[in-house]
């Protein structure tokens, strides 16, 4: 790796000096040591090189300072940002004892603890609330902390005391609907969740919680529509919290660009996602998964020449990687390019048989063909994974009708319609006069 710039190599005479730049840090460290706890040293070997750079820097920051709550409050960022939880609580609770009245410290503490000590996570949440009763993302994540131990109706209290310093909290929205859902008041869960959903248009959350509502409500086609606009958005719900948000952006790790790229996707703000992703090639060159994101990025943007593009790149470095072959064939398609669509999606069968996006497509590129045998074989391929496909009925149905199978026909028909996705009025009335509805 080319030496950064403004750096230099080492040459003569650079081994005293570097020498002597350790020797300082180890003296102030030792000092620092005498008037408080001894600062965090994980073993960050195992790390990218940019990371453990950033690690060791915010260290020699607070060695230099020991008795600052913002040295450490930064070092407890830079711990968290990339994966160790223990040492950021750490360094928060010295922050948080240099400055007891900075309700910055307890929280992202909290944050820290959330999913190692869910317990100590709440206590920290709670005195967050205490020093600042209007920072909503406290009473969020305790309301979340809440619902994961099953105290509904405290959950619920937080959630709403969310909504009153926060009113158009998408999350907030999103966890009421849910609890509201789970007690089974469905028409109040229901406001609830088309709410968040209208506050978080690309929340994935919100729409596979929506689709749980609508079957229960018996709307097959409402349910199976937010299924799949689910599978097709971010699994992230936005949040706006500046203190969290200042923890992500101290990530310099592959992952944490990855992490800011989905945020950033989730907001709605794809430049900002397109940067992050090619700052992320910069940083690991051909890495499959980043290629295939990315090409999912262009794709929810109808940007399909330069989706294709990131997922045959995707290809080239794993090709065994099936979600980017059916990815790719399905931008080929929409590009107008069938042959490679095809050639593509049968590829993929090949490694995954009952691939249900890839036997979908695959369905109505040979019915486009007139190929009606082998749309009707990868139309039944997807029923067998999921019978409550409606759009996929209706399809199966036209095929059946054009090879003469009209009773199947009808009965896919029907299904389709129970589902939510009824054939055309056109296509009803020439199946009747085909072969009258099966009473």
């Amino acid at each position: 790796m080319p030496p950064a710039a403004g750096s230099r190599k080492p040459g003569a005479g650079s081994a005293p000096r570097m020498l002597a730049a350790v020797l300082s840090v180890a003296a102030v460290s030792g000092a620092a040591a005498q008037s408080g706890p001894p600062i965090p040293d994980p073993d960050t070997a195992a790390m990218e090189p940019q990371v453990r750079e950033k690690i060791a820097r915010e260290r020699r920051l607070v060695a230099e300072d020991p008795g600052s709550a913002a040295r450490w409050g930064s070092l407890g960022r830079a711990f968290q940002a990339h994966g160790l939880e223990p040492e950021a609580d750490a360094a928060y609770a010295r922050a948080e004892e240099l400055d007891p009245a900075d309700f910055r410290w307890p929280y992202l503490r909290a944050t820290a603890l959330r999913n190692i000590r869910p317990e100590d996570a709440l206590t920290a949440a709670d005195r967050t609330s205490r020093l600042n009763p209007g920072y909503a993302p406290a009473h969020l994540l305790a309301a979340e902390l809440l619902e994961s131990v099953g105290n509904v109706e405290a959950a619920m209290d937080r959630y709403r005391q969310v909504l009153e310093t926060a009113p158009d909290a998408a999350p907030a929205e999103l966890g009421i609907g849910r609890l509201l859902l789970r007690r089974g008041e469905l028409e109040a869960a229901r406001e609830r969740l088309e709410r968040a959903a209208a506050l978080a248009p690309r929340a994935g959350p919100v729409r596979a919680e929506l689709a749980r509502l609508y079957a229960r409500q018996g709307d097959a086609g409402a349910a199976r529509a937010a299924a799949e606009a689910s599978r097709q958005l971010p699994d992230l719900v936005p949040v706006d919290d500046p203190l969290l948000t200042e923890v992500w952006d101290e990530a310099v790790s592959a992952r944490g660009y990855q992490q800011r790229a989905l945020r950033a996707e989730a907001a709605g703000d794809f430049d900002a996602a397109e940067a992050l992703y090619d700052h992320l090639l910069g940083l690991q060159p051909g890495d499959s998964d980043i290629l295939y994101n990315f090409g999912n990025l262009y794709v929810r943007t109808r940007r399909f020449e330069e989706a294709a593009e990131r997922y045959e790149e995707a290809l080239a470095a794993r090709p065994e990687h099936v979600a980017a072959r059916v990815n790719l064939g399905s931008a080929l398609l929409m590009l107008g390019r069938r042959d490679a669509a095809m050639e593509h999606l049968l590829r993929a069968l090949e490694a995954d048989p009952a691939d249900p996006d890839a036997n979908r497509t695959l369905g109505g590129l040979f019915a486009y063909r007139g190929d009606n045998e082998a749309a009707i074989r990868h139309y039944r391929a997807v029923l067998a994974g999921d019978p409550q496909d409606g759009p996929v009925h209706r399809d199966l149905a036209i095929v059946l009708a054009a090879e003469g199978e009209f009773a199947a026909a009808w009965e896919h028909a029907e299904a389709a319609e129970r589902l939510g996705s009824p054939p055309t009025a056109d296509f009803l009335l020439r199946l009747q006069a085909a072969l009258p509805r099966p009473r």
